[in-house]
């Protein structure tokens, strides 16, 4: 078998069994038209082990009362698991509880879920998109992605613009602007907002197809990137491609912003180690050594433990004046990583909720550690306890107090970032040119900020649906009065109150959207304490203070 992994020319090739998922699908879907690939060796040989086991999904909706068990069994390819989460996350389904294990070549996995609602999944188009997720040999167009049969974003190929820098009032309706006065409209669009920083992925599309002009795509990347060059001595990333089928906003977004919170926590441990070394009288020290949040008595490398809970509020969910612009969902995670037995172990406690699973798995995948085996679990409480054996892709796996604590401070950003502060607003409207640029506009001029947005637009049904999560310049609460109007001054009509109670007629055709104010509510901030065992008055949240002060 060996002889058939190797060139004519001599040396090995790479295993197929551990390429990139991607990278191998690419090929697959190749191999459907061609014997060879395109160096002209035999894709018989060298793909013969995943031909013989290719990727089973088995899908049980009669053992268990409440959810629909899907069990995997494949050939581990780097980022199997990124994308199983990934595709559960997009057709809208919650992963309640889950079973990993991925050693030796093969991944097993065992996922619990249920529709948004809690029932057991019955779509026959969604269960059939889980059953072919990860086999390219029976993937067909007639399957949509995410389960909605109003989107044809699987069929249409768009540019998908790619930007992220310091955030500033303005930014998404100077975006917008541009996109829109070079003859081109959003299709779909997500922004997040973080720490003053934001993250951008939006696709368009010019006389309904991506841009043909290569030229003019590299001439809107300079002129996106001028806008984020308004905010003087900040770095920012802009990029763009042509891509058919669906965007993984969320999956981008976290890579984006990942990149930023890493550049902003390393450049943060570097002050911080400057400053005690040049303390006088005192010896300079790692101050990870020195932290309370190691275990006492000077642990040692197989046992040492270290504790991130970060709170810089003072409360892990909202309560007071902050419930209407905060979801109950918000939480300060604990995180906890130990070194045992050649595994670093990754435990991590907070309030369950959706996309949960998505975010810290992205972030450990994109920190290139691997995956082995994870333990996820919800209590009745609902809070979730996730448990990963993990180790680094590259080096020789050893235990790194200060790569430790860098992975315990991505993960606590990529929870606490999935929530942000503002008035959640639904826009609903026929979908017309320039919508959302005009929309941005006047948010912006009525002293309103986008903290949080997500963009979609139907060509199959001629509708777009947007949420937006919005705040004062100044990052203070708006009032819902002030939103109102400026809704109302563009055109928009107001169609549910915040209760959900209709409060005027039904959109029609003078007007050219509907929007209505959502509620977030908030539970006890108490119970939260109590169930997590954390005080809110301990002043004491592990070695984040001096990163979360430098943004």
């Amino acid at each position: 078998m060996n002889s058939m992994l190797y060139k004519s020319t001599g040396g090995p090739r790479a295993s197929q069994s551990t390429m990139n998922l991607n990278e191998w699908q690419e090929k697959e879907k190749h191999a459907l038209n061609c014997a060879v690939d395109e160096e002209g060796i035999l894709l018989d040989n060298l793909t013969l082990e995943l031909r013989v086991h290719p990727p089973e999904v088995h899908i049980d909706n009669v053992g268990d009362e409440k959810y629909t068990i899907v069990t995997i069994d494949s050939a581990n390819r780097p980022g199997s698991l990124v994308f199983v989460v990934q595709h559960l996350t997009e057709l809208g389904l919650r992963v309640h509880s889950a079973r990993i294990s991925s050693d030796g070549g093969w991944f097993h996995d065992m996922f619990a879920i249920t529709e948004a609602d809690g029932s057991k999944v019955k779509s026959q188009g969604k269960l059939m998109s889980i059953k072919q997720m990860l086999n390219i040999y029976m993937q067909t167009e007639d399957v949509v992605a995410n389960g909605d049969t109003t989107d044809d974003a699987a069929k249409v190929e768009t540019t998908v613009f790619e930007v992220s820098g310091a955030d500033r009032p303005g930014l998404m309706a100077d975006a917008m602007q541009l996109i829109t006065q070079n003859g081109c409209d959003v299709r779909s669009a997500a922004v997040w907002t973080y720490r003053k920083r934001v993250a951008i992925v939006f696709s368009v599309t010019e006389r309904g197809r991506a841009i043909p002009d290569v030229a003019k795509i590299k001439r809107l990347e300079e002129m996106m990137g001028d806008i984020f060059m308004k905010e003087k001595g900040s770095t920012y990333f802009v990029g763009a491609h042509n891509r058919r089928g669906i965007v993984h906003h969320d999956r981008r977004l976290h890579q984006l912003m990942l990149q930023d919170d890493i550049d902003a926590f390393r450049k943060a441990r570097l002050t911080e180690l400057y400053q005690n070394s040049g303390s006088e009288g005192v010896q300079a020290q790692d101050p990870l050594r020195s932290s309370t949040a190691y275990a006492p008595g000077g642990a040692s490398r197989q046992n040492s433990i270290c504790s991130v809970r970060s709170d810089r509020n003072g409360a892990s969910t909202p309560s007071g004046s902050e419930a209407s612009h905060r979801s109950p969902k918000y939480d300060h995670p604990s995180i906890d990583i130990s070194y045992c037995s050649d595994y670093w172990t990754v435990n991590i406690k907070c309030r369950d909720r959706a996309k949960l699973l998505l975010d810290s798995v992205c972030t450990l995948n994109d920190m290139n550690f691997d995956i082995y085996h994870a333990t996820i679990d919800a209590d009745a409480e609902g809070i979730a306890h996730q448990e990963y054996f993990v180790r680094p892709r590259a080096g020789d796996g050893d235990f790194d107090d200060e790569e430790a604590l860098l992975v315990k401070a991505m993960l606590n950003a990529a929870i606490e970032r999935r929530f942000p502060r503002g008035i959640k607003v639904q826009i609903r409207s026929m979908d017309k040119f320039g919508c959302m640029a005009l929309l941005t506009r006047r948010l912006f001029n009525a002293g309103l900020s986008v903290t949080r947005a997500k963009v979609r637009t139907y060509a199959t049904s001629n509708s777009s649906g947007h949420t937006l999560y919005i705040m004062n310049s100044d990052g203070e609460p708006p009032a819902n009065d002030s939103i109102e109007k400026a809704l109302l001054d563009c055109g928009g009509l107001l169609s549910t109150n915040i209760d959900g109670q209709r409060a005027t007629a039904p959109l029609v055709d003078t007007h050219p959207f509907s929007f209505k104010f959502l509620s977030r509510g908030s539970p006890s901030s108490a119970q939260v304490y109590d169930s997590l065992g954390m005080s809110p008055d301990s002043g004491n949240f592990g070695n984040l203070s001096l990163y979360e002060r430098s943004l």
